[in-house]
C-alpha cells in the first residue's frame, strides 16, 4: 500500500502556470531581442529561440522531478502515478529529465557546428525538432512501475 497518495492531489494548476510563464516569458524574450537591438542574424535570432525552448522543456520535467506529477506526462493516468511509490515517480521523472538534458547538449553542440559551418536556418530547425522527437521517441520505454520476474 502506497502511503504517497495524500501527497500526489489531482491538479493541474502548476501545469496551467508552466504555459502561462512559457507565453510571458516568450514575449518578454521577444521584446528584449528586439528592443536591444544586438543586429543578430536571423540565424542567431532562430538559435536562441530554440535555445530558450529547450530551456522551457527541461524546465517542464524538472518541475514534474520536484513535484512528482509525473501524470502531466501523456500515457500515465493520475491513479497510476498515486499508486506508484515516491521513489518510482521520482526515477520515472528524473529518466526523463535527464534524455531531454541530454537532447539540450546534442543540439548545442549541433549549432555550433552550423554556425561554424553556416548550415540553412531550416536546417536548424530541422535538427531542433528531429532531436526532440528522437528525445520523445527514447522515453517511451520507460515504466513507470517497473516489472520484475519471478
Amino acid at each position: 500500500m502506497n502511503n504517497d497518495k495524500k501527497h500526489l492531489g489531482k491538479s493541474y494548476k502548476l501545469l496551467v502556470v508552466w504555459f502561462i510563464s512559457l507565453f510571458i516569458f516568450a514575449g518578454i524574450f521577444s521584446a528584449l531581442l528586439t528592443r536591444i537591438d544586438l543586429n543578430l542574424s536571423s540565424k542567431a535570432t532562430t538559435l536562441f529561440w530554440l535555445y530558450f525552448m529547450n530551456l522551457f522543456i527541461i524546465s517542464l520535467f524538472l518541475m514534474i522531478y520536484k513535484t512528482e506529477r509525473v501524470y502531466y506526462i501523456n500515457y500515465i493516468t493520475h491513479k497510476e502515478a498515486q499508486e506508484a511509490t515516491k521513489e518510482e515517480r521520482r526515477t520515472f521523472a528524473y529518466k526523463h529529465l535527464i534524455v531531454f538534458c541530454m537532447a539540450t547538449i546534442v543540439f548545442i553542440i549541433y549549432s555550433i557546428i552550423s554556425l561554424i559551418f553556416k548550415y540553412p536556418t531550416g536546417v536548424d530547425v530541422g535538427a531542433f525538432t528531429v532531436i526532440i522527437i528522437i528525445s520523445a521517441i527514447r522515453t517511451i520505454p520507460f515504466r513507470l512501475k517497473e516489472k520484475y520476474s519471478t
